[in-house]
């Protein structure tokens, strides 16, 4: 009885755990995303949904950050990003996309640029979206003081070969590492044409 007891416990949590690592989304437009900074691009993807535009912080021309709401004044105050999660994203110009190869200005050699600044690469996926490249990432970075960080990350092609979109999402700090997974894969599935 006591083992029907324990397992029928064991079956409610997981449940409970899969539940939790159900995030609630919401599709946006890359030109939304971005709140007009970039040429307008016929694409659009999901964020968490409780996340908003993070409007009055301090950083660089057609950086944009997107978070829970009551994250954006702290953050604006200290400069310090939450760790109730967040998803940010640039233009990079330094990855360019080349349409007649096909590949990513850095994919060549981005596992040995990892692996020399002690960084592991977990998981690469790239596919086209409608004429757009997207090529994504989950980086394990060990910090300095020995505890280790995965890092979700990806380029999306402009179809201006110097310039692609860098996204990147850091999952709030009580996800397991499977939670953080299913958000960035719904977040890069759902990259589509409008």
């Amino acid at each position: 009885m006591a083992s029907f007891l324990r397992t029928g416990i064991l079956v409610l949590l997981a449940a409970a755990s899969l539940q939790a690592a159900d995030v609630a989304m919401k599709t946006v437009s890359i030109d939304e995303f971005f709140a007009g900074q970039l040429q307008p691009l016929p694409l659009k993807l999901d964020v968490p949904k409780d996340y908003v535009q993070a409007e009055g912080l301090e950083v660089e021309d057609s950086y944009t950050y997107w978070m829970l709401p009551k994250a954006i004044k702290p953050t604006a105050d200290t400069g310090d990003l939450p760790q109730t999660g967040y998803f940010w994203g640039k233009i990079s110009l330094d990855v360019g996309y080349l349409a007649e190869t096909k590949k990513f200005s850095h994919e060549d050699g981005l596992k040995a640029e990892l692996a020399a600044a002690g960084l592991e690469l977990v998981s690469q996926k790239k596919r086209d979206v409608g004429g757009f490249a997207v090529i994504s990432y989950i980086v394990n970075h060990k910090r300095e003081d020995g505890s280790r960080r995965l890092i979700y990350s990806a380029y999306i092609a402009t179809n201006i070969e110097t310039n692609c979109i860098y996204l990147s999402y850091s999952p709030p700090s009580d996800f397991s590492k499977e939670q953080a997974a299913k958000v960035w894969a719904t977040i890069i599935d759902s990259i589509s044409k409008k």
